[in-house]
């Protein structure tokens, strides 16, 4: 009989434990999979909603919509990893994607050399940022504020402010941006799957990369244990350039004409994916995993906002609140490591 009782005393002790660790392990799995759990959410919402959201087609739409912001996004990472901030990256992708155009109406047809001087452009921009904040000591938020505004006046300069394209493409001009794969899987989401899965490799599993993210962690204990914190940013500034270069000229391949407009909604979307990517996986700690997720979820939204007819400005009113949610998760975060 007082057996009995123990055992009943015992099982009324561990129950609230069994409780506690059955709540931690739900909150610990939103924690790392929420993001990818909303996407899931709103993918069947939106299917219920509009029965062609779900079709196979309008999938591969969603994906392609994501893959230009998945890029800028991906190259705007690498900057935050390390402790900096890039505002000139939709800047400098657009003018990445000008500058094909510009110089196939000036005569140059070979699609390499463009493409190539293109994205030498996005490294070089992005070097300029890296000089500028490494070597200057100019806060980077400061110095890519300057690049955006000198990069967003020249590519008005030299588009007009207009539509600007050739009388006629060089052949495969639009295999960049416009090409499917099967007649079904758009080219830019290949480019854009591959470009995440270098990153990761490049980021998880290389020296260079855990440099990055200790770099990001840490700058001076970095420092101290002998890693080279000016060599590593200004690697992750060559890193970031390249991506938005390629971003850039995906993104005038797919639209087959440049502006300077062109860009002008991925500087939100892209700040926002780059936040909430940050909460996936890793938590508090901005990673190309992430970015993907986020980036597949903010394209769901505006695909499912597009069919149901939502107005555009209340579409910039729930960015810019999952946005608010999203820097407000990563400071709940950070608190809790921190504490």
């Amino acid at each position: 009989m007082a057996e009995q009782e123990v055992s009943k005393e015992d099982q009324k002790t561990r129950s609230p434990q069994k409780y506690i660790r059955q709540k931690r392990t739900v909150s610990n799995i939103f924690g790392r999979y929420g993001i990818l759990i909303v996407a899931l959410v709103l993918f069947g919402f939106f299917s219920v909603m509009v029965p062609e959201f779900m079709t196979l087609t309008n999938i591969f739409i969603i994906l392609r919509q994501s893959s230009i912001l998945g890029l800028l996004a991906l190259g705007l990472g690498v900057i935050i990893i390390i402790g900096e901030f890039d505002i000139s990256f939709e800047a400098i992708a657009v003018f990445c994607g000008v500058i094909p155009v510009i110089l196939i109406m000036r005569g140059v047809d070979n699609l390499f050399v463009v493409w190539t001087i293109a994205i030498a452009f996005g490294v070089g921009l992005s070097l300029v940022n890296a000089a500028s904040v490494i070597y200057g000591g100019i806060p980077s938020f400061i110095a890519t504020l300057g690049m955006m505004t000198v990069l967003s006046a020249i590519s008005l300069g030299l588009t007009g402010g207009r539509d600007t394209y050739p009388a006629v493409f060089p052949h495969g001009f639009s295999i960049l941006g416009r090409y499917m794969i099967g007649g079904l899987i758009p080219f830019p989401v290949v480019i854009f799957i591959a470009a995440a899965i270098i990153l990761i490799l490049l980021l998880d599993y290389s020296p260079i990369g855990r440099y990055i993210y200790a770099i990001g962690g840490n700058p001076q204990a970095s420092l101290h244990v002998g890693i080279n914190v000016k060599k590593v940013k200004l690697i992750a500034f060559i890193i970031a350039g390249l991506l938005l270069g390629i971003g850039g000229i995906t993104l005038s391949s797919m639209l087959n004409v440049c502006n300077s407009n062109m860009g002008r909604n991925f500087f939100l979307p892209g700040v926002t994916t780059c936040f909430l990517g940050a909460t996936f996986l890793k938590e508090g700690v901005h990673n190309p995993r992430g970015t993907v997720v986020a980036a597949i979820l903010l394209a769901i939204l505006a695909n499912g906002f597009s069919m149901n007819n939502v107005p555009f400005f209340a579409r910039d009113i729930i960015q810019g609140a999952i946005l608010l949610v999203a820097i407000g998760m990563l400071a709940i975060i950070r608190k809790k490591q921190t504490g």
